[in-house]
């Protein structure tokens, strides 16, 4: 028997006796408590936009092969950039949300970049499969286990992704003032940009720079497309991005 189970009683319960019983899922038997630690760290909230009656515009099944290369190109850049980080990151996605966790002792420039390096050709690539993704990167404490994420830092992400009106990805702005100097950073991965669109107010803060790496604009031309397709808010989402587009290409913010 696995050893991680040797305080297993006849009938499911543990040791601690505890009345959960055992369930059979796809990381196998697990009693409460099971694979349960508290970290600090980085957390990445990100949901993909429009999937609310996305099957009137594809089949059900090329929907679901759409989002299943999404996840693989946030998998593969994981797998690529681990090295980077002390720890390997934790992935998750439920439904058409995906959450990554990065243990680290402490923010800093060079983690924050790691960070948005990242989540920089999975994002690119999500539009060019056109699903559109807006997400947070916050920072401090979660408690985490195989099947559920928990904590401030998740619940600050989770918070002002859902305020946020366009596609893309931002520093939340929790921990935008915390990072000495970084906001005054302009590179080629993120930016300081002054008007990341919420609903009902805008904020000051790092940015992933997408349109930096559109080299041959089929993002921008993309989101043109779906801005034609809809109205209301959700035009609104599609504009906000290419607003940040044409700032990024045609300000000071290059």
């Amino acid at each position: 028997m696995n050893a991680d189970y040797h305080n297993i009683l006849i009938g499911g319960q543990g040791s601690d006796h505890s009345n959960t019983p055992l369930t059979l899922g796809d990381i196998g038997l697990t009693i409460r408590g099971y694979g349960f630690r508290q970290e600090n760290g980085i957390v990445i909230f990100l949901d993909a936009l429009g999937i609310k009656g996305i099957w009137r515009r594809f089949p059900a099944i090329t929907v679901i092969k759409m989002w299943n290369s999404v996840n693989g190109f946030f998998k593969s850049s994981l797998d690529t950039n681990k090295q980077s980080f002390n720890a390997v990151p934790f992935f998750r996605a439920i439904s058409d949300t995906i959450i990554i966790t990065i243990h680290c002792t402490n923010l800093n420039t060079t983690l924050v970049e790691k960070t948005f390096d990242l989540l920089l050709q999975p994002f690119i690539q999500a539009i060019k499969t056109r699903m559109f993704l807006r997400g947070i990167v916050s920072y401090g404490t979660y408690y985490l286990s195989e099947k559920l994420i928990i904590g401030p830092a998740l619940d600050d992400a989770a918070y002002y992704h859902d305020k946020l009106n366009w596609v893309g990805v931002s520093i939340s702005p929790t921990i935008s003032q915390t990072v000495i100097g970084i906001n005054n950073i302009i590179g080629s991965i993120f930016v300081c940009y002054n008007n990341i669109p919420c609903k009902k107010f805008t904020y000051g803060g790092l940015v992933l720079n997408w349109p930096a790496n559109d080299s041959d604009k089929g993002c921008y031309s993309i989101l043109q497309d779906e801005s034609m397709i809809f109205e209301g808010s959700i035009k609104e989402k599609y504009d906000n991005a290419l607003i940040f587009y044409n700032d990024i290409q045609h300000s000071h913010l290059r």
